[in-house]
């Protein structure tokens, strides 16, 4: 019995040893990004759901890539928190400025997402909106990209991986950005049909991304 609880007590050493790190400065910028991010969100959500509009519109793809991308980005973004809460995560280490980098492009794809988001307004959507009015936003960042939401989202994904640069991060990455280009592709060929003239116009003015 002695034997057990030495051994109980010995693992919960290693555990806390483990989870209870002092968490470096980057970590709670990391989370402070995450947290602005969310609460811009939950705005323009509250919004949309005040005038009558809501998020999800019908997957641009197929179904299963349609959500397992979205999943895919959004599990980067987990693990770039998880990442900030529990610092000995992961086997492989960078020098202490890559994670500077790291929080640099989450800011950056942070203030982007923020500022789409708002640019937007009630026309943000999930999907497509089929049966919805929607109008071509052509103002804000849109002057200057045609998708800079989606910029953002990649930013805030390259940006956890090189905070937690591991293999499954890295794939979950590739995979996400991948399956979003070709959302956009889809968009675009909406937006087309559905704008004509005004699309070609602003699709020879302004890139799909930079």
């Amino acid at each position: 019995m002695v034997k057990i609880y030495g051994f109980l007590f010995h693992e919960n050493r290693n555990l806390s040893k483990f989870t209870e790190k002092k968490m470096p400065v980057h970590s709670y910028f990391v989370l402070l990004g995450f947290t602005f991010l969310l609460i811009v969100f939950t705005v323009q959500y509250i919004r949309l759901q005040v005038s009558g509009s809501g998020l999800l519109g019908t997957p641009t793809i197929e179904k299963l890539y349609f959500y397992s991308g979205k999943i895919a980005v959004f599990t980067t973004w987990v693990l770039f928190i998880l990442k900030a809460i529990i610092p000995r995560l992961g086997y492989i280490y960078l020098p202490d400025h890559a994670s500077w980098i790291a929080v640099g492009l989450l800011y950056f794809g942070v203030f982007i997402m923020s500022v789409s988001l708002v640019n937007l307004g009630k026309s943000l959507k999930a999907g497509l909106p089929e049966e919805e009015e929607t109008t071509l936003q052509t103002r804000g960042l849109y002057r200057f990209s045609r998708n800079p939401l989606y910029v953002g989202v990649y930013l805030i994904s390259i940006g956890s991986c090189i905070y937690f640069p591991d293999l499954i991060n890295i794939s979950f990455t590739i995979y996400g950005i991948y399956i979003h280009h070709r959302i956009i592709k889809q968009e675009e060929s909406f937006l087309s049909k559905r704008f004509g003239k005004n699309w070609l116009i602003y699709s020879a003015r302004v890139s799909r991304y930079f």
